[in-house]
């Protein structure tokens, strides 16, 4: 597998895997050699936070602890999470997986993948992103709001940071969503993608059904039409298009009356205060002339800005506020109650005061 178009396709692995495995691991077939070496080196250190995570946290999954579940126990700290132990056995993620995605595939479908051009990456909440070729253990590491790897992989938004990097470094233009389920989803942020393709980005939404089981008519879809398809015709697609049952939007929830997976009130809210996130982002790099370094977080950003004056107090309490209720609401669905409302408007009502009399517009920035 040789991805050379501008197509990108990001999708999920799953719980269903095959056991066992060769104990070499091909380091060519990772997506750490398609990355920057600031990106590569950030990806290994998050995989093995979110690898001692699943090991050593007491987190709870279907009544049993993650840590001793089956597939599990023979996970080791290999190369894929920084180690060196010569005991894990890997197998590419695309022979790795066996759920409802990879079975609807069938032997056909995975063929087609191998020959693909364009690029498929995996997201999950272990390796973060992985390619189809990827060398993988087996292990069980589920996505739910809420859960410890989730705040692992979006602090620092990591997976998104990684994601532009893999989008500048091979040209891509356009990528298809296919993740299906919204907490997977909002591992990503989105904004920060539309921004980087200047909103060439399609989640896509089957017509049949919603979360888990879309993952069947995707696979119908990947197999029969997307994997093979040139990329001349699959950038020519225009946003509310239908085809074969899946639906193109640059708007990442499907249409009314169609299935849905969640509440949309919530996942409104998610949106609006992510993107305003984003545009303390742009305040702060205008404020500082430049961007911040990865290894800051954007807390600690705001502290230092204040600290030597390109940021008023004021503003930073404001910004403090609306960073305060972004991950519950992003990742944890929450939904403040009516006070908290006015006051992350309030804050935002302020910001957007401040940047204009610095002659910004911060509205401008929202849609990054």
């Amino acid at each position: 597998m040789n991805p050379s178009s501008s197509i990108l396709v990001l999708t999920l692995g799953s719980l269903n895997q095959t056991m066992g495995g060769v104990r070499e691991y091909n380091a060519r077939d990772s997506i750490l050699t398609r990355l920057p070496a600031d990106s590569r080196a950030r990806l290994i250190e998050t995989r093995s936070r979110a690898y001692d995570w699943l090991k050593q946290d007491r987190a709870i999954w279907q009544g049993i602890r993650l840590s001793e579940h089956e597939f599990n126990k023979s996970l080791v700290r290999g190369p894929d999470f920084g180690g060196n132990d010569a005991n894990a056995l890997y197998r590419p993620a695309l022979d790795r997986f066996e759920g409802r995605l990879f079975q609807t595939l069938g032997p056909e479908g995975r063929n087609a993948a191998r020959r693909s051009q364009h690029h498929v990456l995996l997201l999950c909440g272990l390796y973060g992103l992985s390619t189809l070729a990827e060398p993988v253990q087996r292990y069980n590491c589920p996505v739910e709001t809420g859960a410890g790897n989730v705040a692992i992989w979006t602090e620092g938004d990591v997976i998104t940071d990684v994601l532009l990097d893999y989008i500048r470094e091979h040209a891509v233009v356009r990528v298809f969503d296919f993740t299906a389920t919204e907490p997977r989803r909002r591992l990503v942020s989105w904004p920060a993608i539309h921004n980087q393709l200047r909103g060439n980005v399609f989640h896509c939404f089957s017509t049949v059904a919603a979360g888990d089981d879309a993952l069947i008519p995707f696979g119908h879809f990947l197999a029969s039409y997307l994997l093979a398809a040139p990329a001349e015709k699959l950038l020519a697609i225009d946003q509310e298009t239908e085809l074969s049952g899946i639906l193109f939007r640059e708007i990442d929830s499907p249409r009314s009356g169609m299935p849905r997976e969640t509440e949309r009130r919530a996942w409104d809210l998610a949106d609006e205060i992510e993107r305003r996130r984003r545009a303390i982002i742009r305040f702060l790099d205008k404020a500082e002339r430049g961007s911040g370094s990865r290894q800051e977080s954007l807390g600690e950003r705001v502290a230092r800005l204040e600290g030597i004056e390109r940021v008023c107090g004021p503003e930073a309490r404001a910004m403090r506020l609306i960073m305060r209720w972004r991950n519950d609401i992003v990742y944890r669905q929450h939904f403040p109650d009516k006070a908290a409302l006015s006051d992350i408007e309030k804050a935002w009502k302020y910001l957007s005061q401040q940047a204009k009399r610095r002659g910004w517009h911060i509205e401008e920035f929202c849609n990054t």
